[in-house]
């Protein structure tokens, strides 16, 4: 194997061959300041709330198990980044020996995260109880605690995420589990970020977003730049291809985060002197300086070590990043201390409604304009601004090298991303929170339109453009892998597609409707799968191609028969609690839904012009193109 050999003429190495002294200095370091941090805020959000006193092993510990389930979460996700993406896999889709060695090493952080967050459940019942944690141990006090307090239920789903990855480590052996393994390792970091400030109070949906964006860039951007040290003291000649791809996932983490954790301080630090010298305003003054910090690190390592280490020299490398990766840490216990930290009170406000409370912001009938009362989601307006920045370089890479690039791609590609923003921060968004009527309409967007107009932008022809043989020999690549040739054959890309769309009225939105992140969910099943039908019809594969593409046609009306069949009222319980007394009565509002399905149907016409290009003969359609 190429990854276990150096290239000539590199710098000797370090004596320490692992980077498990720098990851426990830096951990050593988070606990030190989320202890400074609990002793100067006055202790727990508990004694600000008046609950009894749970114990000093409480008090101390909860915030010190935090910090250790914190950071290896963040080396289990970033061993996993290292052999998923920035370590190539073998052709034949296996990994490399760094690619296992980084899989092993996430099993190992997943193993730490499993056992920490199983300790966090019983500390977060202590703490809630005002209990010493050792009255709660019992099954049925704990059992009970777990079932009416989101955080600890928040845990135990983080550790059984944790503990799949730990015993799936041990096992993968190809590029795809991996992936899979990185993209549980993701989700994993979600629910106890959910479950926190952000999810309470006013603005809550944008605090939530935020805050979940946040926790995932920190542990992408932590965690890689660990594995990749561990990359580098290895002396793998894989380190001239990851070290640049990390650089690039890198900038963008501590953009996200600096977007993030703007958004998520505008909500919970009003404006003032007095909340901005409080114990929390000091606190996120001290995470925001350590970002920017950590930002100006990062460009020495773009402007210095990396070109250095390029040429062999990994020295720099190794010293920045080592002390790069203990203020990382010790960010991580101050953002430990920071949310046991009660924030500011705000000013006096009126009391929300119950709409309010459940939604995170107050609504009022619909108007004539009501499309422009728009609501920001955070989630798709960063990943609208994503794929435009991304097109926008494999433009500017094409011009370089001498090449043109068809306007209509262009627009249509732009067109695509402004439907993602329409569907879901306009009053469509806004609205369809509480209208099913307006749900369905953002729905049928996301779902038919957003996708045909992504697909008729040509990503990948973009990408091969851009990056020349190497682009083209990466998307075949990846074309090649068996997970990918089974759906790109339109049948089980429309099986797909079309088990997700019928399953929203059978029971799915029941379930995910009453959460903002229950209908992000929604949302992204709609366009990712609907981004799978569109590319599976404007490729030239004719076996079963017709038949697809009838399957398409007839989804919509499928989808609203069965609304306007359905017996008893979607989700009724949460649309009764909303109490909005200009909303028609639920069952009329679930027809009305069903009949912006049936008609939806027109909005399949884009998915029909892409499968009739295709369908065309090559070079008519090349000739067009």
């Amino acid at each position: 194997m190429t990854g276990s050999t150096a290239p000539v003429g590199l710098a000797a190495p370090p004596r320490r061959s692992t980077v498990l002294p720098v990851v426990v200095a830096g951990t050593a370091a988070g606990l030190l300041v989320t202890a400074g941090v609990v002793a100067f805020s006055g202790g727990s959000i508990a004694d600000v709330l008046g609950l009894p006193d749970a114990g000093e092993l409480t008090r101390y510990g909860l915030p010190a198990v935090r910090v250790v389930a914190d950071v290896a979460a963040a080396l289990t996700v970033g061993f996993l980044l290292l052999s998923a993406a920035l370590v190539p896999p073998q052709v034949s889709g296996y990994l490399d020996v760094e690619g296992y060695r980084a899989v092993r090493a996430a099993s190992v952080a997943a193993g730490v995260w499993a056992v920490a967050a199983l300790l966090m459940v019983p500390l977060t019942a202590a703490e809630a109880l005002g209990r010493p944690v050792v009255d709660v141990l019992a099954p049925g006090p704990l059992l009970a605690t777990v079932a009416l307090l989101p955080t600890a239920g928040a845990w135990v789903a983080a550790a059984l995420v944790a503990a799949v990855i730990a015993l799936g480590g041990r096992a993968v052996l190809g590029w795809g589990a991996t992936v899979v393994l990185l993209g549980a390792a993701v989700a994993g970091l979600l629910p106890v970020a959910a479950s926190g400030h952000s999810a309470v109070g006013g603005s809550h949906d944008i605090a939530t977003d935020s805050l979940m964006l946040h926790v995932v860039a920190a542990a992408v951007w932590v965690g890689g730049l660990v594995a990749v040290l561990a990359l580098a003291l290895s002396r793998s000649a894989r380190l001239a291809v990851a070290l640049p791809r990390f650089s690039a996932v890198a900038a963008g983490c501590w953009a996200l985060m600096a977007v993030s954790g703007t958004a998520n301080l505008a909500i919970r630090v009003p404006l003032g002197p007095a909340a901005l010298l409080s114990p929390y305003g000091a606190l996120a003054a001290g995470k925001a300086g350590a970002l920017v910090l950590l930002g100006a690190i990062g460009y020495a390592h773009r402007r210095h070590t990396v070109p250095a280490a390029a040429r062999g020299d990994r020295r720099a490398l190794l010293r920045l990043g080592g002390a790069e990766v203990v203020l990382m840490l010790a960010t991580i216990g101050l953002a430990v201390g920071l949310g046991r930290t009660a924030p500011p009170e705000p000013a006096e406000e009126a009391l929300p409604s119950r709409t309010g409370e459940v939604l995170g912001y107050e609504l009022t009938a619909p108007g004539p304009a009501f499309l422009l009362a728009g609501r920001l989601d955070l989630v798709f307006v960063l990943l609208a601004a994503g794929l435009l920045l991304g097109y926008a370089a494999g433009l500017r890479r094409v011009r370089r090298r001498g090449g043109t690039w068809p306007w209509p791609r262009t627009a249509a590609w732009v067109g695509g991303c402004a439907v993602i923003v329409v569907a879901t921060s306009s009053g469509l968004g806004r609205y369809g929170a509480a209208m099913l009527t307006v749900a369905a309409v953002a729905q049928v967007l996301l779902a038919f339109v957003a996708p045909a107009l992504l697909v008729a932008g040509a990503p990948l022809d973009l990408t091969r453009r851009a990056l020349g043989p190497r682009g083209s020999g990466g998307v075949a690549w990846v074309r090649r892998r068996p997970f990918v040739r089974v759906l790109g054959r339109p049948l089980p890309a429309v099986a797909v597609f079309a088990a997700v769309l019928v399953a929203l009225p059978l029971g799915l939105l029941d379930r995910l409707l009453p959460s903002q992140g229950g209908r992000q969910v929604v949302d992204l099943l709609l366009l990712s799968t609907g981004c799978l039908v569109a590319a599976v019809l404007a490729a030239r594969r004719p076996a079963g191609g017709w038949l697809a593409t009838g399957v398409v046609l007839a989804l919509p009306a499928t989808v609203g028969a069965v609304l306007l069949a359905r017996p008893d009222v979607l989700a009724a319980t949460y649309f009764r609690g909303l109490a909005l007394p200009w909303v028609p009565e639920l069952a009329v509002e679930q027809d009305r839904a069903g009949i912006v399905w049936a008609v939806g149907t027109v909005a399949v016409l884009p998915l029909l012009l892409l499968w009739w290009r295709a369908r065309r003969p090559a070079a008519t359609a090349g000739a067009a193109s």
